[in-house]
């Protein structure tokens, strides 16, 4: 009876539940003790091919009605929702002939695909700072060696919530917050040093040397139209360089001392549940995928936070000047909630850096640029050719000249 009311759970394969499982995390859901299962159904959610770790996402909804079976205790239906998200080793990714064979033993030791799994069963949820929570988890169910399922809540944004300046400027200081918590740090998985500055090392020495910087220092990608009609040979130059310093950057990065870090905190990943738009309120933000936590630089997930609507192509690059010194600010009063001993150029030279490498190499979108030439193409490439002018002017800022910059106070935040 019940099976014949469960509709594409097929879907899922291997990462369904038993009947008495469902009902269980049903009754998490809707916060009863007990529920008995009317129907449920199981929808794909689409997600970026790029991302290696996850193997699939699915939303499960349904209706159920607490108290016990019998007609006497009836009571109307509720309706329940969840997530299902599939987290998988790196080598199960449906793009992996496109990994060089070379590198799958890398992408092995340095790619930790368990991160998010360790994350949301440790006390990380407990520790979390003022403005933001971690989605509820109802289940995580181990499949095998290389994969498990994490049931969790169907988080629902605030109706209408934008991104204002004062909610980058809000997610800012909760990212700060993150960073300087020693409660996060010590509730959080195991921050490795050597672990974290390995998985960084790869990167640019995997997807950054084989595609992103031969594509830069090549000829081809400029001559796409999108791209020439974008790039002036100014920034062409520019981000060349920047291929000549990434490595000596990468290691200026790594020998920055490490805070908590989300390492992948774009807008996307920070829901919005609360508006803060009244006098004075403050944005509350469900923060999710939590697959590259780690230790990084201070200022690092700033990085994120600017870049992630321009990789979207829903704002151009050209917000980041402005955008930029008010993230820095509020990250800072976040820190130094925890950690008042950091100056802001400290910073600000590691977010600059860390964004160099890790949105400068990969800003324009070589995964597009063998389809047809449109519109859309050309507005998404001219937006994130201006990131990249951003970045780098960025960077340039933080450069130190001894000559034309005699050195200042540093500023610390109190």
């Amino acid at each position: 009876m019940l099976a014949a009311m469960l509709e594409n759970m097929n879907l899922l394969g291997r990462d369904s539940v038993d009947a008495g499982k469902l009902a269980a995390m049903a009754a998490a859901n809707l916060n009863e003790p007990a529920v008995q299962i009317l129907s449920a159904r199981a929808t794909e959610i689409t997600f970026p091919m790029a991302n290696m770790t996850t193997g699939g996402l699915w939303r499960v909804e349904g209706t159920a009605r607490a108290g016990s079976r019998g007609p006497e205790r009836a009571i109307a239906a509720a309706r329940f929702s969840m997530v299902v998200k599939l987290v998988q080793s790196p080598l199960l990714w449906r793009g992996i002939e496109k990994v060089p064979p070379s590198f799958r033993d890398g992408l092995v030791r340095y790619y930790p695909w368990r991160t998010e799994v360790d994350v949301y069963a440790s006390d990380l949820a407990l520790a979390m700072p003022t403005g933001g929570r971690l989605p509820q988890i109802y289940n995580i169910e181990e499949l095998d060696g290389q994969r498990a399922a994490i049931w969790m809540e169907d988080i629902a944004e605030c109706p209408g919530a934008e991104w204002t300046d004062d909610r980058f400027r809000h997610a800012a200081m909760l990212l700060g917050r993150l960073a300087g918590s020693s409660e996060v740090r010590n509730s959080g998985p195991c921050i490795s040093s050597a672990r974290d500055a390995d998985r960084m090392r790869f990167y640019l020495n995997s997807v950054g040397a084989t595609v992103f910087m031969p594509g830069i220092r090549g000829e081809d990608m400029w001559k796409v139209p999108a791209v020439a009609e974008a790039a002036d040979r100014h920034l062409i130059a520019g981000l060349r360089s920047l291929t000549d310093r990434a490595a000596q950057l990468m290691e200026e990065v790594i020998a920055l001392p490490a805070f908590p870090a989300h390492g992948d905190a774009s807008p996307q990943n920070l829901l919005i549940e609360s508006n803060g738009d009244v006098p004075g309120g403050s944005t509350n933000f469900a923060v999710i995928d939590w697959g590259l936590y780690g230790g990084a630089c201070a200022g690092f997930d700033l990085g994120q936070l600017l870049a992630g609507w321009v990789y979207q192509g829903a704002m151009v690059g050209t917000e980041l000047y402005r955008l930029e010194p008010l993230c820095l600010q509020a990250y800072c009063e976040g820190l130094a909630d925890g950690r008042p001993d950091i100056a802001e150029s400290t910073v600000r030279r590691g977010h600059a850096a860390s964004m160099a490498i890790f949105a400068g190499l990969q800003a324009i979108p070589t995964q597009r640029l063998a389809e047809p030439d449109s519109e859309e193409l050309r507005a998404l490439v001219a937006g994130r050719v201006e990131m990249a002018r951003f970045v780098l002017d960025l960077l340039a800022s933080t450069d130190w000249h001894p000559r034309a910059h005699p050195r200042a106070p540093e500023r610390h935040f109190k």
